[in-house]
């Protein structure tokens, strides 16, 4: 199946830009991973109280944010002082690199420097009560986009369905909410965002051939088979067509 952003995939909550579930993806044996259990997203610093109060009723319970701490300090996510979630905050970077290196070589650094951060993340949901979780960075591209695809692939979501969940970013910011108030900053207008597929194809395969999968990387930073087990688990479900 060909993810899209009219499968309700796409939650167009006031002040979000790129929200998504990634509910609905076929995964290994069988089994489809779950809806409205795990998110994706842009930075969670401008949505008003109905946006914040809508997801508590879609049952979210964990806020992780993978953003630099300075980001953090001058666009807070308004789920940091808690507010009905526990609020985790992961920074999948210590400085950016893409300059230097680009931004395809940017995905495998993420994987080959920080894959503890990445272990910490599915340690995030597999706490009791972890789930359901929305993950975000500024963009929802970038160090979320590596995130869920490193977790999609853990549970056996083919290729092909996360590089097409990675180009749905490109999407849908090229078309603005005409009538959400809420942005002050670069996401208030049309963007042009750079999600190319090769670029999450040469990751996963950097994935395969450095890391043995995202399997063997996560338990080589601390999980244990059974936590993967639980993980396939808690985000997975029989496909029942």
């Amino acid at each position: 199946m060909i993810p899209s952003l009219t499968d309700g995939r796409h939650l167009r909550l006031p002040g979000t830009r790129n929200l998504r579930d990634v509910g609905g993806y076929p995964a290994g044996d069988g089994r489809r991973t779950r809806w409205r259990t795990l998110l994706r997203t842009d930075a969670l610093d401008v949505i008003p109280t109905g946006s914040r109060e809508a997801l508590l009723d879609l049952g979210v319970r964990t806020v992780i944010d993978l953003r630099w701490p300075h980001e953090l300090t001058d666009a807070p996510s308004v789920f940091a002082a808690g507010n009905g979630v526990r609020y985790r905050s992961i920074p999948l970077l210590d400085d950016d690199p893409t300059p230097l290196i680009g931004l395809a070589a940017t995905y495998r650094y993420m994987l080959d420097e920080r894959a503890p951060q990445l272990a910490d993340v599915a340690r995030a949901l597999l706490e009791p009560g972890g789930l359901p979780a929305v993950i975000g960075c500024a963009a929802g591209k970038d160090r979320t986009g590596v995130t869920i695809a490193l977790l999609l692939s853990a549970v056996g979501v083919p290729t092909d369905v996360i590089v097409a969940d990675y180009v749905l970013t490109g999407l849908a910011f090229a078309e603005p909410d005409p009538d959400d108030p809420h942005f002050v900053d670069w996401r208030a207008s049309p963007v042009a965002l750079e999600c190319p597929p090769a670029y999450m194809e040469a990751m996963l395969a950097h994935l395969a051939a450095r890391h043995g999968g995202a399997g063997d990387l996560l338990r080589q930073n601390g999980l244990e088979p059974a936590d993967l087990e639980v993980l396939v688990e808690r985000l997975t479900e029989p496909a029942t067509d």
